[in-house]
């Protein structure tokens, strides 16, 4: 059997279905209990998961509560709907997300990983598209993200990418506060007063700006006080700096 033809999960249709209901936030909370009992009602130790059997049970039980207009059956009957898209459309074991507009590094996303987010999202918002690839539309204006399935070993290999880059943004990280501490006023999140310069580790390298916190004329200190041009002084004798970007106009971006 290939990859992409066997079971992304073990477990029936059924039984997968009901972890992913089980797993997935309502806004009526009491649905949570209403699958809870629904699965009680068929199993009898609450330290056992549902068989093949008692799964169908379960799905018949809370079908006909969905069915028969009660308390949150219509959050309910969307949301077996919206599981029953995800169990339709993840098919393989691994896939690469990429987001659009494209944002850094590609991650590795496992099937379990991506059943879980199809389902808690809006089946609107996720599209079938060639090859076996899905494209999650964001809700607002944010980047969409594409799953495109791929081997197990580009799985492995995407994972230890990522990796070997967030080792390197930490050490970025730690060099950019080494380089300013010393020099400028750095940012305290745990104080309301606590604005000054903020490192903060990105995707793909280290962002360095100023943090107003509840003080919004302290970033007159940033520009017209010069801590800005300072901070770019002090980072570049030690690294490649690239001021600003469309997101965020104030910012330094740090790259080696």
């Amino acid at each position: 059997m290939s990859e992409a033809s066997a079971p992304v999960l073990a477990g029936s249709s059924k039984q997968l279905a009901l972890r992913l209901l089980l797993r997935r936030s309502f806004s009526a909370g009491y649905l949570a209990q209403v699958i809870d009992l629904a699965v009680r009602e068929v199993v009898r130790s609450q330290f056992d998961e549902p068989d093949e059997r008692e799964a169908v049970l379960v799905h018949q039980r809370l079908t006909r509560y969905a069915a028969n207009g009660r308390p949150g059956s219509t959050e309910l009957a969307r949301a077996m709907l919206d599981v029953k898209h995800a169990l339709a459309l993840v098919r393989h074991g691994h896939y690469r997300a990429s987001t659009v507009p494209e944002s850094g590094l590609d991650t590795s996303v496992s099937a379990k990983q991506l059943l879980e987010l199809v389902a808690e999202a809006d089946r609107d918002r996720v599209l079938a598209a060639q090859g076996g690839a899905l494209v999650v539309l964001a809700e607002d204006e944010e980047a969409s993200t594409v799953y495109r399935p791929v081997s197990a070993a580009q799985a492995k290999a995407l994972r230890q990418a990522a990796r070997s880059a967030k080792e390197e943004a930490i050490r970025l990280h730690e060099g950019a506060v080494e380089v300013l501490r010393p020099h400028v006023r750095m940012a305290d999140w745990s104080k309301d007063d606590g604005y000054g310069v903020a490192v903060d580790v990105v995707r793909d390298g280290v962002s360095v700006q100023w943090w107003p916190a509840a003080l919004p004329e302290s970033l007159a200190l940033w520009e017209q006080g010069g801590i800005r041009q300072l901070s770019v002084a002090l980072l570049s004798a030690r690294f490649t700096v690239s001021e600003g970007d469309a997101r965020a106009p104030h910012a330094i971006m740090l790259r080696i």
